[in-house]
C-alpha cells in the first residue's frame, strides 16, 4: 500500500517534535531513540525513519535504534518553533558572549573545555555541545566562522578562532532571514552590555575597579576623581597614573635597581626604582634564606606580566 506524500510529510513533523521532545537539553551523540518504544511506536512509520536516515537528518545506530545528527537537530528546533523563541535566542546569546569573551584583545585562537564554557554560561553541556556540533555559532556566505571542536577532542574542548564574529549567525539555511535578524540584534544588544562593563574594569587584565575618590586642587581651580583597580591601574580623570602589570607602560626589570641586605637569619631584598615610569610603581620587598632567594621574589613582585 502506498503511503500519500501528504502523511509521509506529517508523520516526518511528528516524528521531529517527538524527538526534540524527548531530547531536551541532553546532547545528541548520546541520546538513543526506540523505535519500537514509547513514544515512536504505533506514531512513527518504519519508512519516516528509512527517509529520515537516508536524507541525514537521523543516524542508525542499530536496527531500531537512532539519534539526531547536528542538521537533524536544527531542523526539529525550526519544526517546533524552539529556534524562534526568545529563550532560545536569550540561552544562544550567552553562549555566544562566552565565546567572544576567550578571543577578545587576542592575537591567537582559544581553546576552552566544554565544561568550563557550561559553568560560565550557566547552560547545560549536552545543550552547548548541540550548539558547537552544529556549527551553530558561525555565520555562513560571509567568510566568517564559528566555533568548532578542538582536533580529536570532540565533546571535550572547544576551539574559539581569532576571527570569531557573530555576524551574522546562520545555524541552519533553512532558517528563516527573520530569525537572522533577531539574533544579529541580540548580539547588538550583548556588545552594549560589553562596553558599559568595560568602564568598570582593567583595559589591560579586565580586573575589577575597587575604588573611585576624588581630590579637590583649589589652587588649580580643579578636581580630580582617581579610579583605582584591583590589579594597581590607577587613572586621574581618565589619564593612568600608575600601570598595570599586563599593560604596555608597566617598566621593565632593569628599570629597578635591587638592593639585599642581611637581616639575621634572612636577607631582605628592596627595589628602588630608576626610571620616571618605574617611579609610578609601588617598590616590593622579597624575603628569603639566602640572599639570590630574596631578590628572586623581589624581582618576581615587579616582572611584567602576559595574559
Amino acid at each position: 500500500m502506498t503511503i500519500a506524500r501528504k502523511e509521509r510529510e506529517q508523520n516526518h513533523r511528528i516524528a521531529f517534535e517527538l524527538m526534540i521532545r524527548q531530547l531536551g537539553d541532553g546532547a545528541i551523540d548520546t541520546t538513543l531513540f526506540d523505535a519500537d518504544a514509547v513514544p515512536f511506536a504505533g506514531q512513527i512509520l518504519r519508512t519516516t525513519w528509512e527517509e529520515l536516515t537516508r536524507a541525514e537528518y537521523v543516524s542508525e545506530i542499530t536496527k531500531t535504534r537512532y539519534r539526531l545528527t547536528p542538521k537533524g537537530w536544527l531542523l526539529g528546533l525550526e519544526l517546533v518553533g524552539a529556534s524562534q523563541s526568545p529563550e532560545y535566542q536569550e540561552r544562544l546569546g550567552k553562549i555566544l558572549a562566552a565565546l567572544k569573551r576567550y578571543v577578545k584583545g587576542r592575537k591567537e585562537s582559544a581553546v576552552v573545555e566544554l565544561r568550563r564554557l557550561a559553568q560560565e554560561s550557566g547552560e547545560p553541556e549536552g545543550w552547548i555541545f548541540n550548539i558547537i556540533d552544529s556549527r551553530a555559532s558561525s555565520s555562513t556566505g560571509s567568510g566568517r566562522v564559528g566555533a568548532a571542536w578542538f582536533s580529536n577532542e570532540r565533546g571535550r574542548l572547544v576551539e574559539i578562532p581569532v576571527d570569531f564574529n557573530l555576524e551574522p549567525i546562520d545555524i541552519a539555511s533553512s532558517l528563516r532571514f527573520q530569525h537572522q535578524e533577531k539574533i544579529q540584534e541580540l548580539e547588538e544588544r550583548i556588545g552594549e552590555i560589553e562596553e558599559d562593563r568595560a568602564q568598570f574594569h582593567c583595559p589591560y587584565c579586565d580586573a575589577e575597579i575597587c575604588g573611585i575618590a576624588g581630590e579637590d586642587f583649589p589652587n588649580h581651580h580643579c578636581y580630580v576623581t582617581y579610579e583605582q583597580f584591583a590589579c594597581g591601574y590607577m587613572t586621574a580623570d581618565g589619564h593612568e597614573e600608575a600601570p598595570c602589570p599586563y599593560g604596555p607602560k608597566w617598566p621593565k626589570l632593569e628599570e629597578f635597581e635591587f638592593v639585599t641586605k642581611e637581616n639575621g637569619d634572612l636577607w631582605i631584598c628592596y627595589s628602588s626604582p630608576k626610571t620616571e615610569r618605574a617611579r609610578r610603581v609601588q617598590g616590593s620587598r622579597g624575603i628569603g634564606r639566602t640572599k639570590d632567594e630574596a631578590e628572586e621574589q623581589a624581582r618576581q613582585a615587579l616582572a611584567p606580566n602576559k595574559k
